[in-house]
């Protein structure tokens, strides 16, 4: 199942509401900024009247004199649309002269009064279906008046958004480069208090629940996370607590028990005649009751696993004598017993700091599964060989009718597999789990697959110890 990741979701809406905000500046922008354009070209208007008045009856003197007071102001080129009017001496073949003579309807409009308190007159009014932009002095006596058709002050400012328009299609590149890199910076600041919180929590496990986690929430927000977090984390040590305990103390308890219902077994086998039916279920009872001690054993090893309360004495031990010996005392045995052909090849002088009592049960429980579950004159293949700093141990043997999970559950407790197949072999399904502990509590780690010529391929991998000259 297909599931969406929350980087890619919030780097998604960050752009998505980056782009939205830049193209509502756009509209609301044009919407807004043209009215308050269009009162700066009326205001232009005023200052052209007020400040280039000498030159108001020629033409290019008047217009060179406005767009000097604003070199290079795109509003100032609005000015080739003005049109001069004076009541006084009008010419009667200018052009403009029509334009004049109109009066203005629905008219609004506002004193200005100049550096030389002068007052001007700003009005807007309609002259036909148009709107017209009206400069002019209160003064009855001075007839000088410039206008200005609202389209032709629009569509200066159109010509503005234009070019704003086009200088952004030119940075849009580094415009969005931009963008990317705030959402990601922004996504990666929000996910970071995350990423902190879900290090720490990988961090706990079985062995540490009860120890300070060191999990603090970077911001209130994550108070409540992490409250829960610590109460779920103090349940679960308390619960895994009560089951080591259980198992440790009903494994203790149990040891005495058996040990007396083996001794009664042993002399009750003694006392009944030899090959009688009666000592032939007596012997049976006592199989059964070594098969209960051993596991209660193993239980007890793996409740001191989980607990880390196993006796360990760390020591070099050279893993490839051991190995050498192993093959060197069993080989004979194994091949009169099954016919198992057995290779190996063993880099000498590889030593392990570990526990030699525990690592010899280790591999011996390695070793007695890959007889156990192999098939008639079958073969075994051991390898040890130094990688690095680390070496490697692999032990690989055939087998038949191989479980489909077994590489996944290899190392639960009292997993057997198939228990038709299984039932038929003696074990308790809790070997593999105390190699898998064993191989833990010395910083090593166990992998069982299954490869695709149906052999079954166990794998130990582990620091090797330096040893001083």
């Amino acid at each position: 199942m297909f599931r969406r990741s929350i980087k890619g979701h919030l780097f998604i809406q960050l752009l998505l509401i980056s782009f939205g905000i830049i193209l509502s500046n756009r509209l609301l922008a044009q919407h807004f900024l043209t009215e308050q354009l269009r009162d700066q070209i009326h205001q232009d208007m005023a200052r052209a009247l007020t400040t280039c008045g000498n030159d108001f009856n020629h033409s290019s003197a008047f217009l060179n004199c406005f767009k000097a007071l604003d070199k290079g102001s795109l509003l100032s080129n609005v000015s080739d649309f003005y049109v001069r009017c004076n009541t006084v001496n009008q010419p009667a073949t200018d052009p403009h002269t029509l334009a004049c003579r109109g009066q203005l309807t629905q008219v609004t409009s506002t004193i200005l009064s100049d550096v030389s308190h002068q007052a001007v007159e700003l009005v807007r009014g309609h002259l036909g279906e148009e709107i017209v932009f009206s400069v002019k002095y209160a003064d009855a006596f001075n007839g000088q008046e410039i206008r200005l058709k609202q389209i032709d002050a629009d569509r200066m400012v159109m010509q503005m958004w234009q070019l704003r328009d086009q200088n952004l299609f030119r940075v849009l590149p580094v415009v969005i480069v931009l963008l990317f890199l705030s959402a990601w910076y922004m996504t990666r600041s929000v996910l970071k208090p995350v990423i902190s919180i879900e290090k720490k929590m990988s961090a706990l496990d079985a062995s540490n629940l009860g120890g300070p986690s060191g999990l603090t929430a970077p911001f209130r927000e994550f108070e409540t996370l992490v409250s829960v977090f610590e109460s779920l984390r103090f349940r679960l040590n308390d619960s895994f607590t009560k089951a080591r305990r259980f198992a440790s103390d009903a494994s203790h308890e149990l040891r005495t028990p058996l040990t007396i219902l083996r001794g009664s077994t042993e002399r009750l086998i003694h006392d009944l005649p030899t090959g009688s039916e009666l000592q032939v279920r007596v012997r049976n009872m006592g199989d059964e009751v070594e098969r209960l001690i051993d596991i209660t054993e193993k239980l007890l090893l793996l409740s001191r696993a989980d607990a880390n309360s196993l006796v360990r004495a760390f020591t070099p031990v050279d893993i490839s004598q051991m190995l050498q010996e192993m093959l060197m005392l069993d080989e004979d045995e194994i091949e009169a017993r099954s016919r198992l052909t057995i290779s190996s090849d063993i880099e000498p002088g590889i030593f392990w700091l570990c526990d030699k009592t525990l690592v010899v049960q280790l591999i011996h429980n390695l070793y007695e599964n890959a007889q156990k579950y192999n098939q008639p004159q079958g073969w075994i293949r051991i390898s040890l060989v130094r990688e690095s700093q680390k070496f490697r141990l692999t032990i690989e043997n055939p087998s038949m009718n191989t479980p489909a999970d077994l590489t996944t559950r290899a190392f639960d407790r009292f997993y057997r597999g198939d228990a038709s197949h299984t039932r038929q072999i003696d074990g308790l399904g809790l070997g593999l789990s105390i190699c898998f502990e064993i191989a833990k509590i010395h910083h090593g780690s166990l992998s069982l697959h299954v490869t695709n010529q149906q052999t079954v391929l166990v794998t130990l991998t582990a620091p090797i110890a330096v040893l001083a000259n």
